[in-house]
């Protein structure tokens, strides 16, 4: 097949980005050809390695992630479009929230087969800053994907829609299964935090839960960057580390390595957390609220403690004491927790789910694969 891949402007390192470059490469790797647009040229040197194959065609906006105006990015997409025309398209794959997507579309013959993969909530606040032309992609596109069943479950009623269909991310196994031993009895905890550092991901939360004197024995660790919490924010503690951002694969399995659990205490819903997903391939437990598709990554019950929205601090710092008292006294098993991931989540089975998926479904009615 020839695929033409289109993704707004992307990272140079991040969990999505991994996803999408993940899936060209395992598509290349099976001989199909894509072509793969993207409105910046941002994108890391470790990522850029996975589209490094002869069957991929890596094309984008020579402007840094953020720097292009609307017009420039229009301009430069429908000329790349019309110029995909010639590619003759069989599948068209759209991602993330821009209404630029629908342009891409137009490079689309009657016979080509779409899809739009919504990678977040879809919740209702997060509805309420789609703008109209987004919205009408959503509604107009004529295969959608979401990132979790809560995702589908929301795109579904937010749009009239019944056909949404759940595929989970494609994205990197962190280490091999022989890398997993047990953590060694009698050692210091440490829980960790790994993402983008916005407020809705339960930074303060954790900052209060580093000082609760039932977690004496729990230090915890900051690994990423944001606009929202400075170095300064976290300042001089014991129990409460901040390590900056990561960029590579090799600093990620070095993280997850170091770590006894991960947390995520989101105070809005999640599409399907990858940073949880990632600390699940290195066998690791996870603490989080239950939040959009969370709950769909509780696989194996002991490792993972689920906790209910709006909890007081005293009530997660209760649950949190709770995971620590299982990893503590051996009930929590790394090698279970990986058993888990590679059960549903692991990429040679979730690469194959998106290939089959791609290939069976049947060319659609040109009227519904007009933009």
């Amino acid at each position: 097949m020839n695929l033409l891949f289109y993704a707004p402007q992307m990272a140079a390192y991040g969990g999505m980005e991994r996803h999408i470059c993940s899936l060209a490469a395992a598509l290349a790797k099976e001989g199909h050809t894509v072509r793969f647009l993207t409105t910046s040229n941002s994108l890391g040197q470790e990522l850029r390695g996975l589209l490094s194959s002869p069957h991929i065609d890596f094309r984008e906006l020579p402007v840094s992630r953020g720097s292009a105006g609307a017009l420039r990015k229009l301009l430069w997409l429908l000329n790349e479009t019309w110029k995909a025309r010639s590619f003759a398209p069989d599948l068209i794959y759209t991602n993330g929230q821009s209404a630029l997507a629908r342009y891409v579309w137009w490079a689309a013959s009657s016979k080509t087969r779409i899809f739009h993969h919504h990678h977040t909530a879809a919740d209702q606040g997060e509805q309420s800053t789609w703008s109209k032309a987004f919205r009408k992609v959503l509604l107009d596109a004529p295969a959608l994907i979401g990132c979790s069943r809560a995702t589908c479950q929301a795109l579904n009623s937010a749009l009239g829609r019944s056909d949404a269909v759940y595929l989970p991310y494609l994205t990197r196994c962190v280490m091999a299964g022989d890398q997993i031993i047990e953590r060694s009895p009698g050692e210091q905890l440490h829980f960790g935090f790994l993402g983008r550092l916005v407020k809705e991901k339960g930074i303060d939360l954790i900052k209060t839960l580093s000082q609760d004197p039932s977690l004496s024995d729990i230090t915890w660790h900051i690994h990423g960057a944001g606009p929202d919490y400075p170095k300064t924010f976290f300042g001089a503690q014991d129990r409460l580390v901040y390590h900056g951002a990561y960029q590579s694969a090799e600093e990620h399995r070095s993280i997850l390595q170091s770590l006894d659990a991960v947390a995520l205490f989101s105070t809005h819903n999640e599409g399907m957390p990858l940073s949880m997903i990632e600390a699940m391939s290195a066998g690791l437990p996870w603490i989080a609220t239950d939040r959009g598709g969370t709950a769909e990554l509780r696989l194996s019950a002991e490792n993972c403690e689920l906790c209910a929205n709006g909890l007081s601090a005293a009530d997660y710092a209760r649950h949190t004491r709770a995971l620590a008292d299982r990893i503590l006294a051996g009930r929590t098993s790394r090698q279970a927790q990986r058993q888990a991931y590679d059960t549903g989540l692991a990429p040679v089975r979730v690469a194959r789910l998106w290939l089959e998926h791609f290939a069976a479904t049947r060319p659609l009615p040109p009227a519904e694969t007009a933009p």
